[in-house]
């Protein structure tokens, strides 16, 4: 047990650099902890899942949950949000899409996800008008954005976990407060989000699809670590391979290591030992990728650069997306 008290050092890795101030038109990405990221090019502002209430460990094992109103208030006003064309929710666990609905609510956003994310919008009586059911591999059209959900897979779980968690999919309405398990799985997606000056892919669990992502481009990838260290190497390799090195990234960003069984914060710790190895899932990453791997810590925002030139497809490959 006592590894529940101890924590890697996420600042051992190479930081995301300091950079000046975004120009008009600049896409901006600022991390808020799990794989909440919010996407802004300064007129669009866009949210992936919009978990904010980070439920104790204690919470989660010991009674039902529910969204904390005044954490999504203060992950909000922390992130200077106060209107959102989208929320995207990448899969409908607790720690995903528990907030979305009301985040979607505060914000005016349109909720994007799937069947069983839906179930927990309903839940919360967000208007079903505000909802989109999303089909994979169609873009969705956000002022300059273009979103694509593709095909994904959770990452293996023990089956303790999974069981707590649920594997399945939400079919009926989901309201809160609810056992943490009534947040089942659903859909997985990763997203791909393209910008005249920059794009994204966005994995939020360590798991693929083959073939899923092959004709698309994208210049960074966030990339969700946890559990990745788990995993075979086999496992490891395949999943890079299939995602980042799928869609030729130059730049790998890590999401989803922190605690988040703790308040966000610009300081929160990673994920203690006990539970996941922060620098063992780092370094799956690392040892199968060529590009820069850089840290971005809670909270900070980084602004992407566009390549100087396209990144060359593979040979005999169909034209990107």
């Amino acid at each position: 047990m006592a590894l529940l008290f101890v924590y890697p050092n996420p600042n051992q890795w190479q930081q995301v650099p300091a950079q000046p101030a975004a120009q008009p038109g600049q896409v901006t990405v600022t991390w808020l902890g799990t794989a909440t990221l919010l996407i802004s090019d300064g007129k669009t502002h866009l949210l992936t899942d919009g978990y904010f209430t980070r439920s104790s460990l204690d919470q989660i094992l010991l009674s039902d949950l529910s969204s904390d109103p005044q954490r999504i208030q203060q992950g909000l006003k922390q992130a200077h949000i106060d209107n959102l064309d989208a929320v995207m929710v990448l899969h409908s666990h607790f720690d995903h899409a528990m907030d979305s609905a009301r985040v979607a609510e505060l914000t005016g956003a349109r909720l994007l996800g799937s069947h069983s994310t839906a179930m927990t919008a309903k839940g919360a009586h967000l208007d079903d008008h505000r909802v989109t059911t999303v089909d994979v591999h169609k873009p969705y059209h956000f002022g300059d954005f273009t979103v694509t959900f593709v095909p994904a897979r959770h990452v293996p779980l023990p089956a303790p976990v999974e069981a707590l968690t649920g594997k399945g999919q939400i079919h009926q309405p989901l309201e809160q407060p609810a056992p943490v398990g009534a947040w089942q799985e659903g859909h997985c997606y990763a997203l791909v989000i393209q910008h005249p000056n920059g794009s994204l892919l966005i994995q939020g669990s360590a798991g693929d699809v083959a073939g899923a992502l092959d004709y698309y481009r994208a210049d960074y990838a966030f990339v969700a670590s946890a559990s990745l260290g788990k995993q075979s190497e086999h496992y490891q390799k395949t999943f890079m391979d299939n995602t980042v090195n799928a869609v030729h990234a130059r730049t790998v960003i890590p999401i989803h290591w922190d605690n988040f069984f703790a308040p966000l914060s610009a300081n929160v710790k990673p994920l203690p030992l006990l539970l996941d190895n922060m620098d063992k899932s780092f370094r799956a990453i690392t040892s199968h990728f060529q590009g820069d791997f850089q840290v971005l810590p809670p909270t900070h925002t980084m602004t992407l650069t566009p390549p100087a030139g396209p990144a060359p497809a593979p040979p005999g490959s169909a034209p990107a997306r």
